[in-house]
């Protein structure tokens, strides 16, 4: 019997994560170069090389083996702390272990935990973005409909801003309301869902939709097909935005705007708790909430909580009181009357009337 032993290289490993979302295969990616240039400068060998060298003193001394691994990797922490934040640091650590591991030296998590000690991550509240701050970012790009309409899809349906740039007009259905149907490729899980976007939303995309063809991007005018590339651009943009309106603030621990693209989604986000709770806001915006495949929900019943919601995620004070009116037609309010009359024996009661107020 014959058994035909593959050589484990670089290449190898980059083939196993073709597979894998284009973004996760980036991350490792990242990390694997950040680690052979550690391994070049600091040790002067290549990572496949170093992986080899730490195999054979395995099988000599695994005490020596041990110490030598984690002293390598403590290094590599505290070299990569300089210029990666304290959070993204452990990400990167895990893409590293992953890759080493590939080459066969496994490291253990109660002995990573023990042996390496990483910089404490700092948690700064998260900026919430205000209703006041929304509106002056959107109104800004009047000139500019197609941004303007990113703006407002993903402050009124939670998507993430790499899912809105890649929405084509065929993904679009017209309802009520325009449901957008994400493709599981379009999404971080890679799985799909359905959207709404509100009113406001569906006001500036009628301005250009028609001229669009079905493939074409709705939320994105250009020629560059590169998801990331994209997100970078508009994150730029809103940059320039920011600082033009002075709503530049930045995080003292990152350095980073506390207004970026991710403040549209958590916008939605916690207007969509505050009106109908954790697992309808997951839903929406792609995450798993708690039991997540028990509840399930139709369209129509997504919708319907949709626009009982839409009237806090406008933008403009009209929309609102469009909304408000809106609501009152479909929904008349009950006016009780209350009035004092005779019974029969003589004594007076109280009797309760309803009718509704149907607004023409």
């Amino acid at each position: 019997m014959s058994i035909i032993k593959k050589t484990r290289t670089f290449s190898e490993y980059k083939k196993k994560l073709e597979s894998l979302p284009s973004n996760t295969r980036r991350a490792k990616l990242g990390a694997i170069k950040k680690f052979e240039i550690f391994c070049k400068s600091q040790h002067n060998v290549s990572v496949e090389d170093l992986c080899s060298e730490l195999l054979g003193m395995k099988k000599q001394n695994e005490e020596e083996y041990i110490d030598t691994l984690y002293d390598i990797l403590q290094e590599c922490i505290n070299e990569l702390s300089k210029t990666v934040n304290a959070n993204s640091l452990r990400t990167l650590f895990t893409n590293i272990r992953s890759y080493i591991y590939y080459f066969g030296i496994k490291t253990d998590s109660q002995d990573v935990k023990q042996l390496l000690v990483f910089p404490r991550v700092k948690h700064e509240e998260k900026y919430p973005l205000k209703h006041s701050e929304l509106f002056k970012i959107v109104q800004d790009q009047v000139r500019n409909p197609v941004r303007q309409a990113l703006y407002l899809a993903c402050s009124s349906s939670g998507m993430r801003i790499g899912e809105a740039l890649q929405i084509r007009k065929s993904d679009l259905e017209f309802k009520e309301r325009i449901q957008i149907n994400i493709k599981p490729e379009y999404t971080k899980t890679q799985t799909g869902r359905s959207v709404f976007v509100s009113k406001e939303c569906q006001a500036v995309l009628e301005t250009y939709l028609e001229e669009l063809e079905g493939d074409e991007t709705v939320f994105y005018k250009g020629v560059c097909q590169s998801t990331m590339t994209k997100v970078s651009s508009e994150d730029v943009r809103l940059s320039e935005c920011i600082t033009r309106l002075k709503l530049d603030m930045k995080y003292s621990s990152s350095g980073r705007y506390k207004i970026s693209s991710h403040s549209f989604r958590a916008f939605f986000f916690t207007q969509a708790v505050r009106k109908h709770g954790e697992n309808y806001a997951h839903r929406l915006t792609g995450h798993g909430g708690y039991l997540m495949q028990y509840d399930r929900m139709n369209d129509d019943e997504k919708l319907k909580m949709y626009i009982e919601l839409e009237s806090e995620l406008v933008v403009f004070d009209t929309s609102k009181q469009n909304l408000e009116i809106e609501k009152l037609r479909v929904q008349p309010n009950e006016i009780i009357t209350i009035s004092t009359c005779k019974s029969r024996n003589g004594d007076f009661k109280k009797v309760t009337t309803k009718r509704q107020n149907v607004i023409a």
